[in-house]
């Protein structure tokens, strides 16, 4: 009778007898499954013929019927994408399990039946797999005699991710070095849409120029874990922090950072020389190489030019001279460490050179400094006087040869000379470099502007033996740069 309202319903894939309870309860009774008239799609075996179920492109559609008709607020592509991906497991409907709702076919229209309560005669064999959507975790349950299926709500849901960054303590700033990125999915659940997304502090580089960059994680089931490896650089000193943030579909985050400081090689450079140095002799040029900074310098290299008119003579070890400069390489300058490299230089001829210099490492900018020496010249005096025959008979004359020889690196200025006679000889004459003047017994020679370096003067003076003597004849000799006069006698006998 109506007013009893007992009606027999097929459910469940062919829930055979479905028994309707009072209409206000408005609870289905399945008590058989199987019934192929009734039963959403052919029976399962295995769980990859679950997965066929939800993954056939002609059941898609009624699926999307049934939880349209049940009013599920969830995300078809989240089940879908479980249905294919998640663990399937045996999940036996007890007797007595009441059942939100269960699909089932009415001529073979998609229908979707409301709180069924199983009331077989023992547990029903059947597959399940969780899956979130939307912030809420799900549960799929799947009869295996009927593909009948029904998804019941376990609430709330955040997946618990987990982020790990690291970093080296320390790195350099001219090489790449390595943050890595692990996230995790340490909850009991599936986490899906999962993106990583680092930003890198001011100054910090991926290889293309990047200073944040976004990783599409994608599913992480429960307790996997996948790892990302970022090559930075740096361009700044510093201490700098990465930071990674995580977020899944379902509404899970995570947040993680790590710190590195950034060091870096400073070269600097002086120049040492000094003030003055002599003409035609070595002056030694060191230059003091210093690591200034915070992180060693792998390869530092120094350049010496050679100056114009400048000899090189000795380097230091490890310097090589080509294309006019000498060249050193330091290998690992140390933090707070310094190199001394030297080379002597030769300049002929009173000038000044000027030295300058660079250093350059494999990271740490190039740097150059400058010194100066003033080369002076000094001269030397070689001054000879010779009689040209010795002993020399009373009557006759003797011949003096005087030579002067600047063989000093300085030139010899305003040169003046003097000769002086014995009472025992009498001038006759006077040639040479300059003229002669001759008083009583001093023959005056004039002056003579300059003797440049390794110059000579000379002259030659005929004097007569005029008694018998052990003479001296003497010469004396002045400059700008030799007050003192300087003075060469030169004994003849007369006989």
């Amino acid at each position: 009778m109506m007013s009893k309202l007992r009606v027999l319903l097929t459910v469940l894939s062919g829930l055979l007898v479905f028994s309707a309870m009072p209409a206000q309860a408005q609870q289905h009774r399945a008590t058989f499954l199987g019934n192929p008239a009734h039963r959403f799609a052919n029976p399962l075996k295995t769980p990859e013929d679950l997965r066929a179920r939800f993954r056939d492109p002609r059941l898609k559609p009624d699926i999307a019927s049934i939880l349209d008709q049940w009013g599920w607020k969830g995300d078809l592509a989240d089940l879908h994408r479980a249905a294919e991906t998640a663990v399937v497991s045996e999940a036996p409907i007890a007797v007595g399990t009441r059942m939100p709702f269960m699909s089932s076919r009415d001529n073979y229209k998609p229908v979707t039946l409301r709180d069924v309560l199983w009331a077989g005669k023992e547990p029903a064999p059947a597959y399940a797999f969780t899956f979130v959507s939307k912030g809420r975790k799900y549960r799929c349950v799947t009869p295996k005699a009927c593909s009948n299926f029904f998804v019941e709500d376990l609430g709330p849901f955040a997946p618990a991710l987990k982020l790990d960054v690291s970093a080296p303590a320390t790195a350099g700033l001219c090489g790449p070095f390595d943050v890595k990125v692990v996230v995790r999915n340490s909850g009991p659940a599936e986490a899906t849409r999962v993106v990583v997304t680092d930003t890198l502090p001011a100054g910090w580089r991926t290889a293309d120029g990047r200073t944040s960059v976004r990783w599409d994680v994608g599913t992480l089931r429960s307790g996997e874990a996948r790892e990302a490896v970022l090559p930075v650089t740096a361009a700044e000193v510093g201490r700098g922090i990465v930071t990674a943030k995580a977020a899944a579909a379902e509404g899970g985050t995570a947040e993680d950072s790590a710190s590195t400081e950034i060091s870096a090689p400073v070269i600097a450079i002086d120049c040492a020389v000094p003030a003055r140095a002599v003409a035609g002799r070595p002056a030694k040029v060191c230059l003091t190489v210093r690591n200034t900074g915070t992180a060693a310098e792998p390869r530092t290299v120094v350049s010496l030019p050679v100056p114009e008119g400048a000899v090189l003579g000795a380097t230091t070890a490890g310097g090589t001279v080509a294309d006019g400069r000498v060249t050193w390489e330091i290998e690992g300058l140390a933090p707070q460490a310094s190199r001394e490299l030297c080379a002597t230089f030769t300049l002929e001829k009173p000038g000044s050179l000027a030295f300058e210099t660079s250093a350059k490492g494999s990271c740490a900018p190039a740097v150059a400094t400058r010194c100066a020496t003033q080369f002076i010249g000094v001269p030397a005096v070689l001054l000879e006087v010779v009689d040209l025959e010795d002993p020399i008979e009373v009557g006759k004359e003797v011949v003096y040869d005087i030579r002067v020889l600047n063989q000093g690196f300085g030139a010899l200025n305003n040169v003046r000379m003097v000769c002086f006679l014995p009472a025992s000889q009498e001038f006759v004459s006077a040639t040479g470099t300059t003229p002669a003047h001759h008083q009583d017994q001093v023959v005056t020679l004039d002056p003579l502007p300059v003797i440049e370096p390794k110059g000579t003067a000379s002259w030659r003076l005929v004097v007569k033996a005029a008694i018998a003597d052990d003479a001296r004849f003497k010469v004396e000799l002045r400059s700008d740069e030799f007050e003192t006069p300087l003075h060469e006698n030169e004994s003849t006998r007369q006989y």
